[in-house]
């Protein structure tokens, strides 16, 4: 019995250690859509380049409570930098978007790049991350390059699922100052620039489900229309031949 006590115990305690350290959601970054326009006012965030014949770019920037750090694939120049709310002028996290601009060598001649890992953080004034997002589930997303949005500001968007975005909501809610960093991987990728944006949109991504409840509660409608035009028609009809 002290033995089965015993592994009872230690079970439970490993349970209790799975879940007090580990941060893994099911929630997470979702790719949005295929946007090509220009969104504004987006704010530059992190530039991947690299040389030789590497196929993959990785790197990050983040904030240690006193400046900026950066690292891996990044492009030369002053655009590798964490990014205050305040900046983007978000209150609400459901509104934020990453933007990801694709330009590869020959445009649309080249395979298409696959994200690998993409995170978002957000970090309080001391440097503590305070919120983290992933791609849902860590599934790798396999992105096209439009040739007639390479330089433009967005191949892609992507942002926070409504479960994830609660979880930023209530990290804005204890403190609106965070700053916003990220992390990614690439991989396909002949050299770059691939460039990430944060902005706003102030269309939430919509769940599967509402989209579906949406297009019922639609259907039905239409649905109630038509029987409506059909009743009145036959009621006219009958008033017709009575007359």
């Amino acid at each position: 019995m002290k033995i089965l006590s015993k592994v009872i115990v230690g079970c439970a305690a490993l349970v209790l250690f799975g879940c007090f350290s580990g941060s893994a959601y099911a929630d997470g970054l979702v790719l949005v859509s295929a946007d090509i326009q220009k969104l504004v006012p987006p704010i530059s965030a992190l530039n991947f380049e690299h040389h030789g014949s590497r196929k993959v770019e990785s790197g990050g920037v983040l904030w240690n409570g006193s400046s900026d750090v950066s690292f891996g694939d990044i492009s030369a120049g002053p655009h590798q930098q964490t990014i205050s709310l305040t900046d983007l002028g978000i209150g609400r996290a459901s509104d934020l978007r990453v933007l990801l601009n694709i330009n590869e060598a020959n445009g649309g001649a080249k395979m298409p790049i696959t994200v690998d890992s993409l995170k978002l953080t957000a970090y309080d004034a001391a440097g503590n991350a305070v919120f983290t997002a992933d791609l849902i589930n860590g599934a790798p997303v396999s992105l096209d390059q439009f040739r007639p949005a390479q330089g433009s500001q967005s191949d892609f968007v992507f942002g926070l699922d409504p479960d994830a975005a609660a979880r930023l909501q209530a990290a804005i809610n204890s403190n609106s100052a965070l700053r916003l960093g990220l992390t990614a991987q690439l991989s396909n990728v002949d050299g770059g620039p691939e460039r990430f944006y944060f902005t706003a949109d102030c269309k939430p991504v919509p769940e599967p489900a509402t989209m579906v409840l949406l297009g019922t509660g639609l259907a039905g409608l239409a649905g109630g229309a038509r029987r409506k035009r059909k009743a009145t028609a036959k009621n006219a009809e009958a008033e017709n031949s009575t007359s």
